[in-house]
């Protein structure tokens, strides 16, 4: 019988503990391990693997392939703890959102003749809780796959057989690819949410503004309470790239702060701009329309009564009035994602 091993353990791997429980692979035994005995706990009620146990060696040992499941701040003491115990010849992959240092823990920590491939699992609404695991969370969403160059053909299909179990679609990055991108798309928003929190937190007025502090604190403030220590910790094994985005982000601030300042002398026409912009880019992501495909004809913003939702200004902004505007900046559709 063959044996998948999900160690750490958060919501996205007991979802996927779940997931692989309904595909009901054949000859195949799911273990779950985490030191917390709540979580173990759990887990079993959740009915998300054939076995919960809070021994991470005899979870990993025989097992064929092994997932880790924790956060950055803990991978590495993971791998340092079940290194003895990999079985020869598994393979192993990871949830991480960063590669590089994972990827030199893997190489320093485990066994010469285990198989390390690198993934992560690009949730569009990932699950806050274990309560919450869901197995449906992978289903047509990109899970990426980061090979190291000693992983072998079998082991990288190992991992996308696990990947297309999940119903999820496999998407190949180099790490230092992957990393570089997920300090914008991952790393960025953190920093910018604890920002925010200690810009408005720490300010002289929170004591009477933080009863304005509602639906949009909650929003943009909720990556500041992540565990610091896991935030510290997705900073320092990534310091490079996020430098790089954060500077950017200061850069386009400076621009929104002296438009802003200068709305007398423009009218506003070049905060609204960017406004638009930000508009625009948002939502051709949002109809997934970032890359066009090929004969797509794409309904314009105005056949959607533009002007009655946007306001006349900004409708003519859009359709392109201005006598240089070539393209129709407004051929996509919205739609919930």
């Amino acid at each position: 019988m063959e044996k998948i091993a999900i160690v750490g353990v958060g919501p996205v791997g007991v979802s996927m503990g779940l997931a692989l429980m309904d595909r009901r692979l054949s000859n195949t035994e799911i273990v779950i391990t985490s030191g917390d005995r709540n979580i173990v706990s759990a887990v079993s009620k959740l009915g998300a693997a054939n076995r919960t146990i809070t021994s991470m060696r005899d979870a990993v040992e025989e097992a064929h392939l092994v997932i880790l499941d924790a956060p950055i701040s803990e991978q590495r003491d993971i791998m340092d703890t079940i290194g003895p115990y990999v079985a020869s010849g598994a393979v192993v992959t990871d949830t991480s959102n960063i590669k590089a240092p994972v990827m030199k823990w893997a190489e320093e920590l485990l066994p010469g003749d285990s198989n390390f491939v690198g993934g992560y699992p690009l949730l569009k609404s990932p699950p806050e809780s274990i309560e919450e695991s869901d197995a449906d969370v992978f289903a047509g969403v990109k899970y990426t796959i980061t090979p190291m160059k000693a992983s072998d053909e079998q082991s990288i299909r190992t991992v996308v057989g696990l990947v297309e179990a999940l119903r999820a679609h496999p998407v190949f990055l180099d790490p230092a690819e992957h990393d570089s991108y997920a300090a914008a798309m991952h790393h960025l928003p953190v920093i910018m949410s604890s920002a925010f929190v200690t810009a408005t937190a720490g300010s002289d007025g929170w004591r009477e503004m933080h009863m304005l502090a509602e639906s949009q604190f909650n929003n943009f403030g909720r990556h500041a309470s992540n565990d610091p220590l896991d935030n510290e910790a997705v900073c320092l094994a990534n310091p490079d790239s996020i430098v790089h985005w954060v500077d950017q982000l200061i850069l386009e601030l400076y621009n929104y702060r002296n438009d802003i300042k200068e709305v007398d002398s423009d009218g506003g026409d070049a905060l609204l701009d960017r406004f638009v912009k930000a508009w625009e880019f948002r939502a051709k992501w949002e109809a997934d329309a970032v890359v066009p495909r090929e004969g797509t004809e794409l309904p314009t913003a105005g056949e959607s009564m533009m002007s009655a939702m946007l306001g006349d200004k900004l409708a003519r902004r859009l359709r392109g009035v201005a006598k240089n505007e070539e393209e129709d900046r407004t051929r996509y559709v919205r739609r919930n994602r």
